[in-house]
């Protein structure tokens, strides 16, 4: 069995919203579980996999091996980190930071107005630069939490999620996992 202890407001939110479009909820499970039971094949959830959902506030962890989830974690750490970086080093609010932070991986400029509404451009390699300690501080929590929950190293990282587009966040997994 496992349990999972949600504010009331949420599940009376869930439920509603169900009862009023005429469903009936038959399980819930967590976020992180959910997407692994989706994305992974179940002859491979028996290798040990570390999914990791990196939405815009929290980063969720879901751990299989022989062929279950044997564990599930959360880092209040995400996508929103990167945007804030991006908002404090450029001078921009945070709607512009998360088109920047968009645009870092398609295009080789990109052009913004800041705060006091002066134009700017940005090579996106230099954008990256900007935000290597924020991405590596990421990838450092996210390692962290899954190194704890697995108890080493795991055989493969899967990402998912927004956040999981955030520019070198593999290559800092990779180094921070290690």
């Amino acid at each position: 069995v496992i349990v999972t202890f949600l504010p009331r407001i949420v599940l009376d939110s869930i439920f509603a919203v169900l009862r009023k479009v005429g469903l009936e909820a038959v399980n819930l499970t967590l976020e992180p579980i959910s997407a692994m039971n989706a994305i992974i094949p179940p002859e491979m959830r028996r290798l040990n996999i570390v999914l990791v959902d990196i939405g815009a506030g929290t980063s969720d962890i879901a751990i299989s091996r022989d062929g279950v989830v044997f564990a599930y974690g959360m880092v209040p750490e995400a996508g929103d980190e990167i945007t804030e970086a991006i908002s404090h080093h450029l001078l921009v609010d945070f709607s512009t930071a998360e088109k920047i932070k968009r645009a870092l991986e398609t295009s080789e400029q990109v052009e913004y107005d800041d705060i006091w509404s002066r134009k700017h451009r940005i090579n996106t390699r230099d954008a990256r630069c900007l935000l290597s300690d924020a991405v590596r501080k990421l990838a450092g929590s996210i390692a962290k939490s899954g190194v704890e929950l697995n108890g080493a190293a795991p055989s493969a990282i899967v990402l998912v999620g927004g956040g999981s587009l955030t520019c070198n966040l593999i290559e800092e997994l990779s180094l921070s996992f290690n």
